[in-house]
């Protein structure tokens, strides 16, 4: 009997021993899995990469009117606009767009911001390279702030028949305070 009391305590003890050494390894190996993989494009949240192989984007003549839309939840109170709410750009060419956010409140925020593009069968097409939206933004009271972001419409757009007469986006950045 004792020799089982034994060796169900050793199995208990080793398996939250192993449990323990799992869970503070799966941290490191995940930021390693994604450095190696960055360069494919494969961890970019949120988006749909449908070229992640190609280098640098091929720049056509067809042109694109995109919207910027900067709203604001509510419950939060922070100010958010577009400072340049509205571009013309070649599909494939790399577009840097800047927004400003500020804090309104007495307190600290951390906010998120969700992205909605219109029409949505666009999404595969979008790829943005650097977004606030990919990562929680905290703001101090009174604190502003320039968010940034980064993208092309992928070249690969132009085989798609359905979007043959789209010439206006729009995108639209909603922040909403983060719940943890």
């Amino acid at each position: 009997m004792k020799y089982k009391k034994n060796r169900f305590i050793i199995f208990y003890v080793f398996n939250i021993i192993l449990l323990f050494v799992v869970l503070f390894l799966a941290v490191p190996a995940s930021k390693l899995l994604k450095k190696i993989n960055l360069d494919d494009n494969e961890f970019v949240t949120g988006q749909q990469i449908i070229n992640p192989k190609k280098g640098v984007p091929e720049v056509i003549d067809r042109v694109m009117n995109i919207r910027f839309v900067a709203e604001v939840d509510s419950n939060l109170k922070w100010e958010f606009i577009a400072i340049q709410d509205a571009v013309s750009i070649n599909v494939g060419k790399t577009q840097v767009i800047s927004f400003e956010g500020k804090n309104l409140s007495n307190r600290i925020v951390t906010s998120t911001a969700d992205f909605i593009a219109y029409p949505e069968n666009i999404f595969p097409y979008l790829i943005k390279t650097e977004c606030f939206c990919f990562t929680q933004q905290t703001l101090k009271p009174m604190e502003s702030k320039i968010f940034t972001l980064v993208f092309y419409l992928d070249p690969s757009l132009n085989s798609d028949s359905s979007l043959d007469n789209l010439k206006e986006l729009v995108f639209t950045y909603k922040f909403s305070e983060y719940k943890s």
